[in-house]
């Protein structure tokens, strides 16, 4: 070919294949040649431009940081509320759980009513002894009473047997009943031996004269709800709920709220102790009504710790407050 300017057209043209033919691992005999540089040599032009974006060429979108999506919060799993009124109340406890089926199906349920002339009178029973010392006041309010809890060290004895006093509580009115009456206040002192077996004795109030040991209790009420709170300066001993006459009532009972576990050793003493009016309705206001109706005493002997025998017929006597 005689026109330079061609010759080296084809010539590039020739060896731009040469790149598409490198997966055979050939080594081109003569230089690449720029084609682009060739014809701008040439004509002073640079005809390989890029090509102009048009608005067929897709843009790229910046993304916008979309907003965190959270996952659905499984809720913990919690045991059911259970109350003294409405769906969560007495009626309805052992529907609420599995573990609560004592509440609905057990014969042997607490509180009842305890019936004078019904109890069996003897004098069988294991001897009673009580060994309560003066602790600092651990008391909390665990949203269904005012709960006074004990260390190790305080303890009752039946026949020799012995039960650790783990705590005691209040309800409002009284749980047991005395021949169909609910008195305004009752106590429970819970205990437990080394088997687990309960022992729980029950000491019911009377409105009368202010009671100093109540008195304490209610001067040092925690603030909040399920906190224990410790006072070392005060101190309850229960012994001082325990009533001069130790003439008491007994029976096999349960557990009086939520699982109603039966099985429980129930001590019920016959007299009442006092508290003056404004001392149980400060309690009542802090606990609202916390008593479980009384329970059907089914195929169960109460026993009375004292033998009544007959006496020959005595003139009526009248008493004067």
């Amino acid at each position: 070919m005689k026109h330079p300017v061609l010759k080296s057209l084809i010539v590039a043209l020739g060896l731009c294949a040469l790149p598409a033919m490198s997966q055979t691992h050939e080594t081109p005999k003569e230089p690449l040649v720029d084609l682009g540089a060739e014809i701008k040599a040439k004509t002073g032009k640079d005809n390989l431009a890029k090509p102009e974006v048009t608005s067929s060429t897709p843009k790229v979108i910046e993304k916008k940081s979309e907003p965190k999506v959270e996952p659905p919060k499984v809720e913990q799993e919690h045991k059911p509320h259970w109350g003294y009124s409405g769906e969560s109340g007495p009626k309805h406890w052992g529907g609420l759980a599995p573990e609560n089926i004592q509440c609905k199906v057990g014969k042997n349920q607490s509180p009842i009513n305890l019936k004078d002339k019904a109890g069996v009178g003897t004098m069988g029973l294991p001897q009673l002894d009580i060994h309560y010392r003066d602790v600092p006041l651990k008391i909390v309010n665990n949203g269904h009473t005012v709960q006074v809890n004990y260390p190790l060290g305080s303890y009752i004895k039946l026949a020799g047997h012995r039960y650790e006093l783990l705590q005691f509580h209040f309800h409002t009115p009284s749980e047991h009943q005395k021949d169909g009456f609910n008195y305004p206040m009752e106590v429970h002192l819970v205990h437990k031996d080394g088997d687990g077996n309960l022992a729980v004795m029950g000491v019911i109030f009377q409105e009368g004269e202010e009671n100093p040991e109540i008195q304490t209790l209610l001067s040092n009420l925690p603030k909040e709800i399920g906190k224990e709170e410790i006072r070392r300066g005060a101190s309850i001993n229960p012994v001082m709920f325990i009533p001069g006459n130790t003439e008491f009532y007994k029976y096999s009972g349960s557990l009086t709220t939520p699982p109603c576990s039966e099985g429980v050793y129930w001590m019920v003493f016959k007299n009442p102790i006092e508290a003056s009016i404004e001392q149980i309705q400060q309690l009542n206001e802090v606990m609202g009504e916390n008593a479980r109706p009384v329970q059907e005493i089914n195929s169960r002997t109460l026993l009375k710790s004292w033998s009544e025998q007959l006496l020959e017929q005595e003139a009526p006597r009248y008493e004067f407050y």
